[in-house]
């Protein structure tokens, strides 16, 4: 692999404007452009940004020799066929999350990175996050005795973009953006047990004039050892944004705010000038936002194995697994009872969120013939 290794980025979004700082941050690595089929966006995400190409599809950033990995930001249902395209055309890849919306497309993404020697990295920032890693650190040291109970909470007012809002391309609500943080952030610091059954509650409660989808979910994990995992994931929360840790313990217990508690605080009446995410009240700014949220560290630890070709901590097999809990959740929500794992059910052809919306009893729990 040449000395500097050359990224492309696919989608002109928020989150691509966030891999492109944190990849920024890493000296053997150069982006060298942006791919999105609204070429206007994709050009003005360049010019905005200083990257010197753009492209109006996948496949035209493809055909660029420079580009050795992609970053893959764009709605979910394009996942799977981006990436295997990607992969087929030998290029390492940052898949945003969901990594797909079906097993079978998870599946078939996991075997043609095998096959072609590829890194295929599941974008997992909240397992890179320097708060929550030293709250895993002290449970594991034994200062809280056993952990029985661990709960994660991602909560906002809604998402950033309109397509969110539609299950074709979403494939769900708030349990597709950002409960599936929450799942992954307990399997990670657990060391990524096995999951026994999932149950899940969901409604829809603030957007139901915009949206079918669920916007506020809680969910319960039973892992093979008994230790308990509680989800909760908003678009209803009004006032900001919440994302915690906590960690009971039969000695003890550890609490980890990744977004309150940096050491500032600050109060305006009118709001800061410059600073627009900051509001009005009181607020607190976080003094490095991509290093809090883990996204560099996320990015460096991707390109290392790209290099190295070592698996990542977050690689295919995760993503498969949170789309399998996920899946589980959708389908308990629908039936009203706990599910069993393993749930794989092949052959979907509606989104996710569908097996909520209507009920599918059909499908069962446990082993999937």
């Amino acid at each position: 692999m040449n000395a500097k290794i050359g990224v492309g980025l696919i989608g002109s979004g928020y989150i691509s404007k966030t891999h492109l700082d944190s990849l920024r941050t890493i000296s053997d690595v150069e982006v060298v452009g942006v791919a999105d089929v609204d070429f206007e966006k994709a050009g003005q995400f360049a010019a905005d940004n200083g990257l010197p190409r753009s492209w109006p599809s996948h496949s035209a950033m493809l055909e660029d020799a420079d580009v050795h990995a992609v970053v893959i930001g764009i709605p979910n249902c394009f996942h799977h066929r981006v990436a295997m395209d990607a992969l087929e055309a030998g290029r390492h890849v940052i898949c945003e999350k969901p990594l797909a919306l079906t097993i079978e497309h998870c599946e078939e993404m996991i075997a043609t990175a095998k096959r072609k020697g590829l890194t295929l990295a599941y974008a997992e920032e909240l397992s890179f996050v320097p708060k929550f890693l030293k709250a895993r650190d002290l449970m594991k040291s034994g200062g809280i005795g056993k952990p029985y109970l661990l709960r994660q909470c991602e909560k906002h007012a809604g998402p950033y973009s309109p397509w969110f809002w539609k299950p074709e391309q979403a494939g769900g609500g708030i349990l597709m953006d950002m409960g599936c943080h929450s799942i992954e952030c307990i399997r990670y610091i657990l060391g990524k047990p096995a999951v026994k059954s999932v149950w899940a509650h969901m409604g829809t409660y603030l957007h139901n004039e915009i949206t079918v989808e669920e916007d506020h979910v809680l969910i319960m994990m039973e892992f093979e050892d008994g230790t308990m995992g509680q989800v909760e994931a908003s678009w209803a929360l009004k006032g900001g944004m919440d994302s915690t840790l906590e960690i009971f313990g039969t000695r003890g217990v550890v609490y980890a705010d990744l977004l309150k508690g940096m050491g500032l605080r600050a109060f305006s009446e009118k709001g800061f000038k410059d600073q627009p995410d900051l509001g009005k009240g009181w607020v607190y700014p976080e003094y490095d936002v991509l290093w809090n949220n883990g996204y560099p560290q996320e990015d460096r630890h991707f390109i290392d194995c790209m290099r190295s070709g070592a698996t990542p901590e977050e690689s295919g097999e995760d993503g498969l697994a949170v789309l399998e809990i996920m899946l589980a959740a959708y389908h308990s929500a629908g039936l009203g009872r706990k599910i069993n794992l393993p749930f794989r059910p092949k052959g979907l052809t509606v989104p996710p969120v569908d097996l909520w919306l209507h009920p599918r009893p059909e499908l069962g729990d446990g082993p999937i013939p």
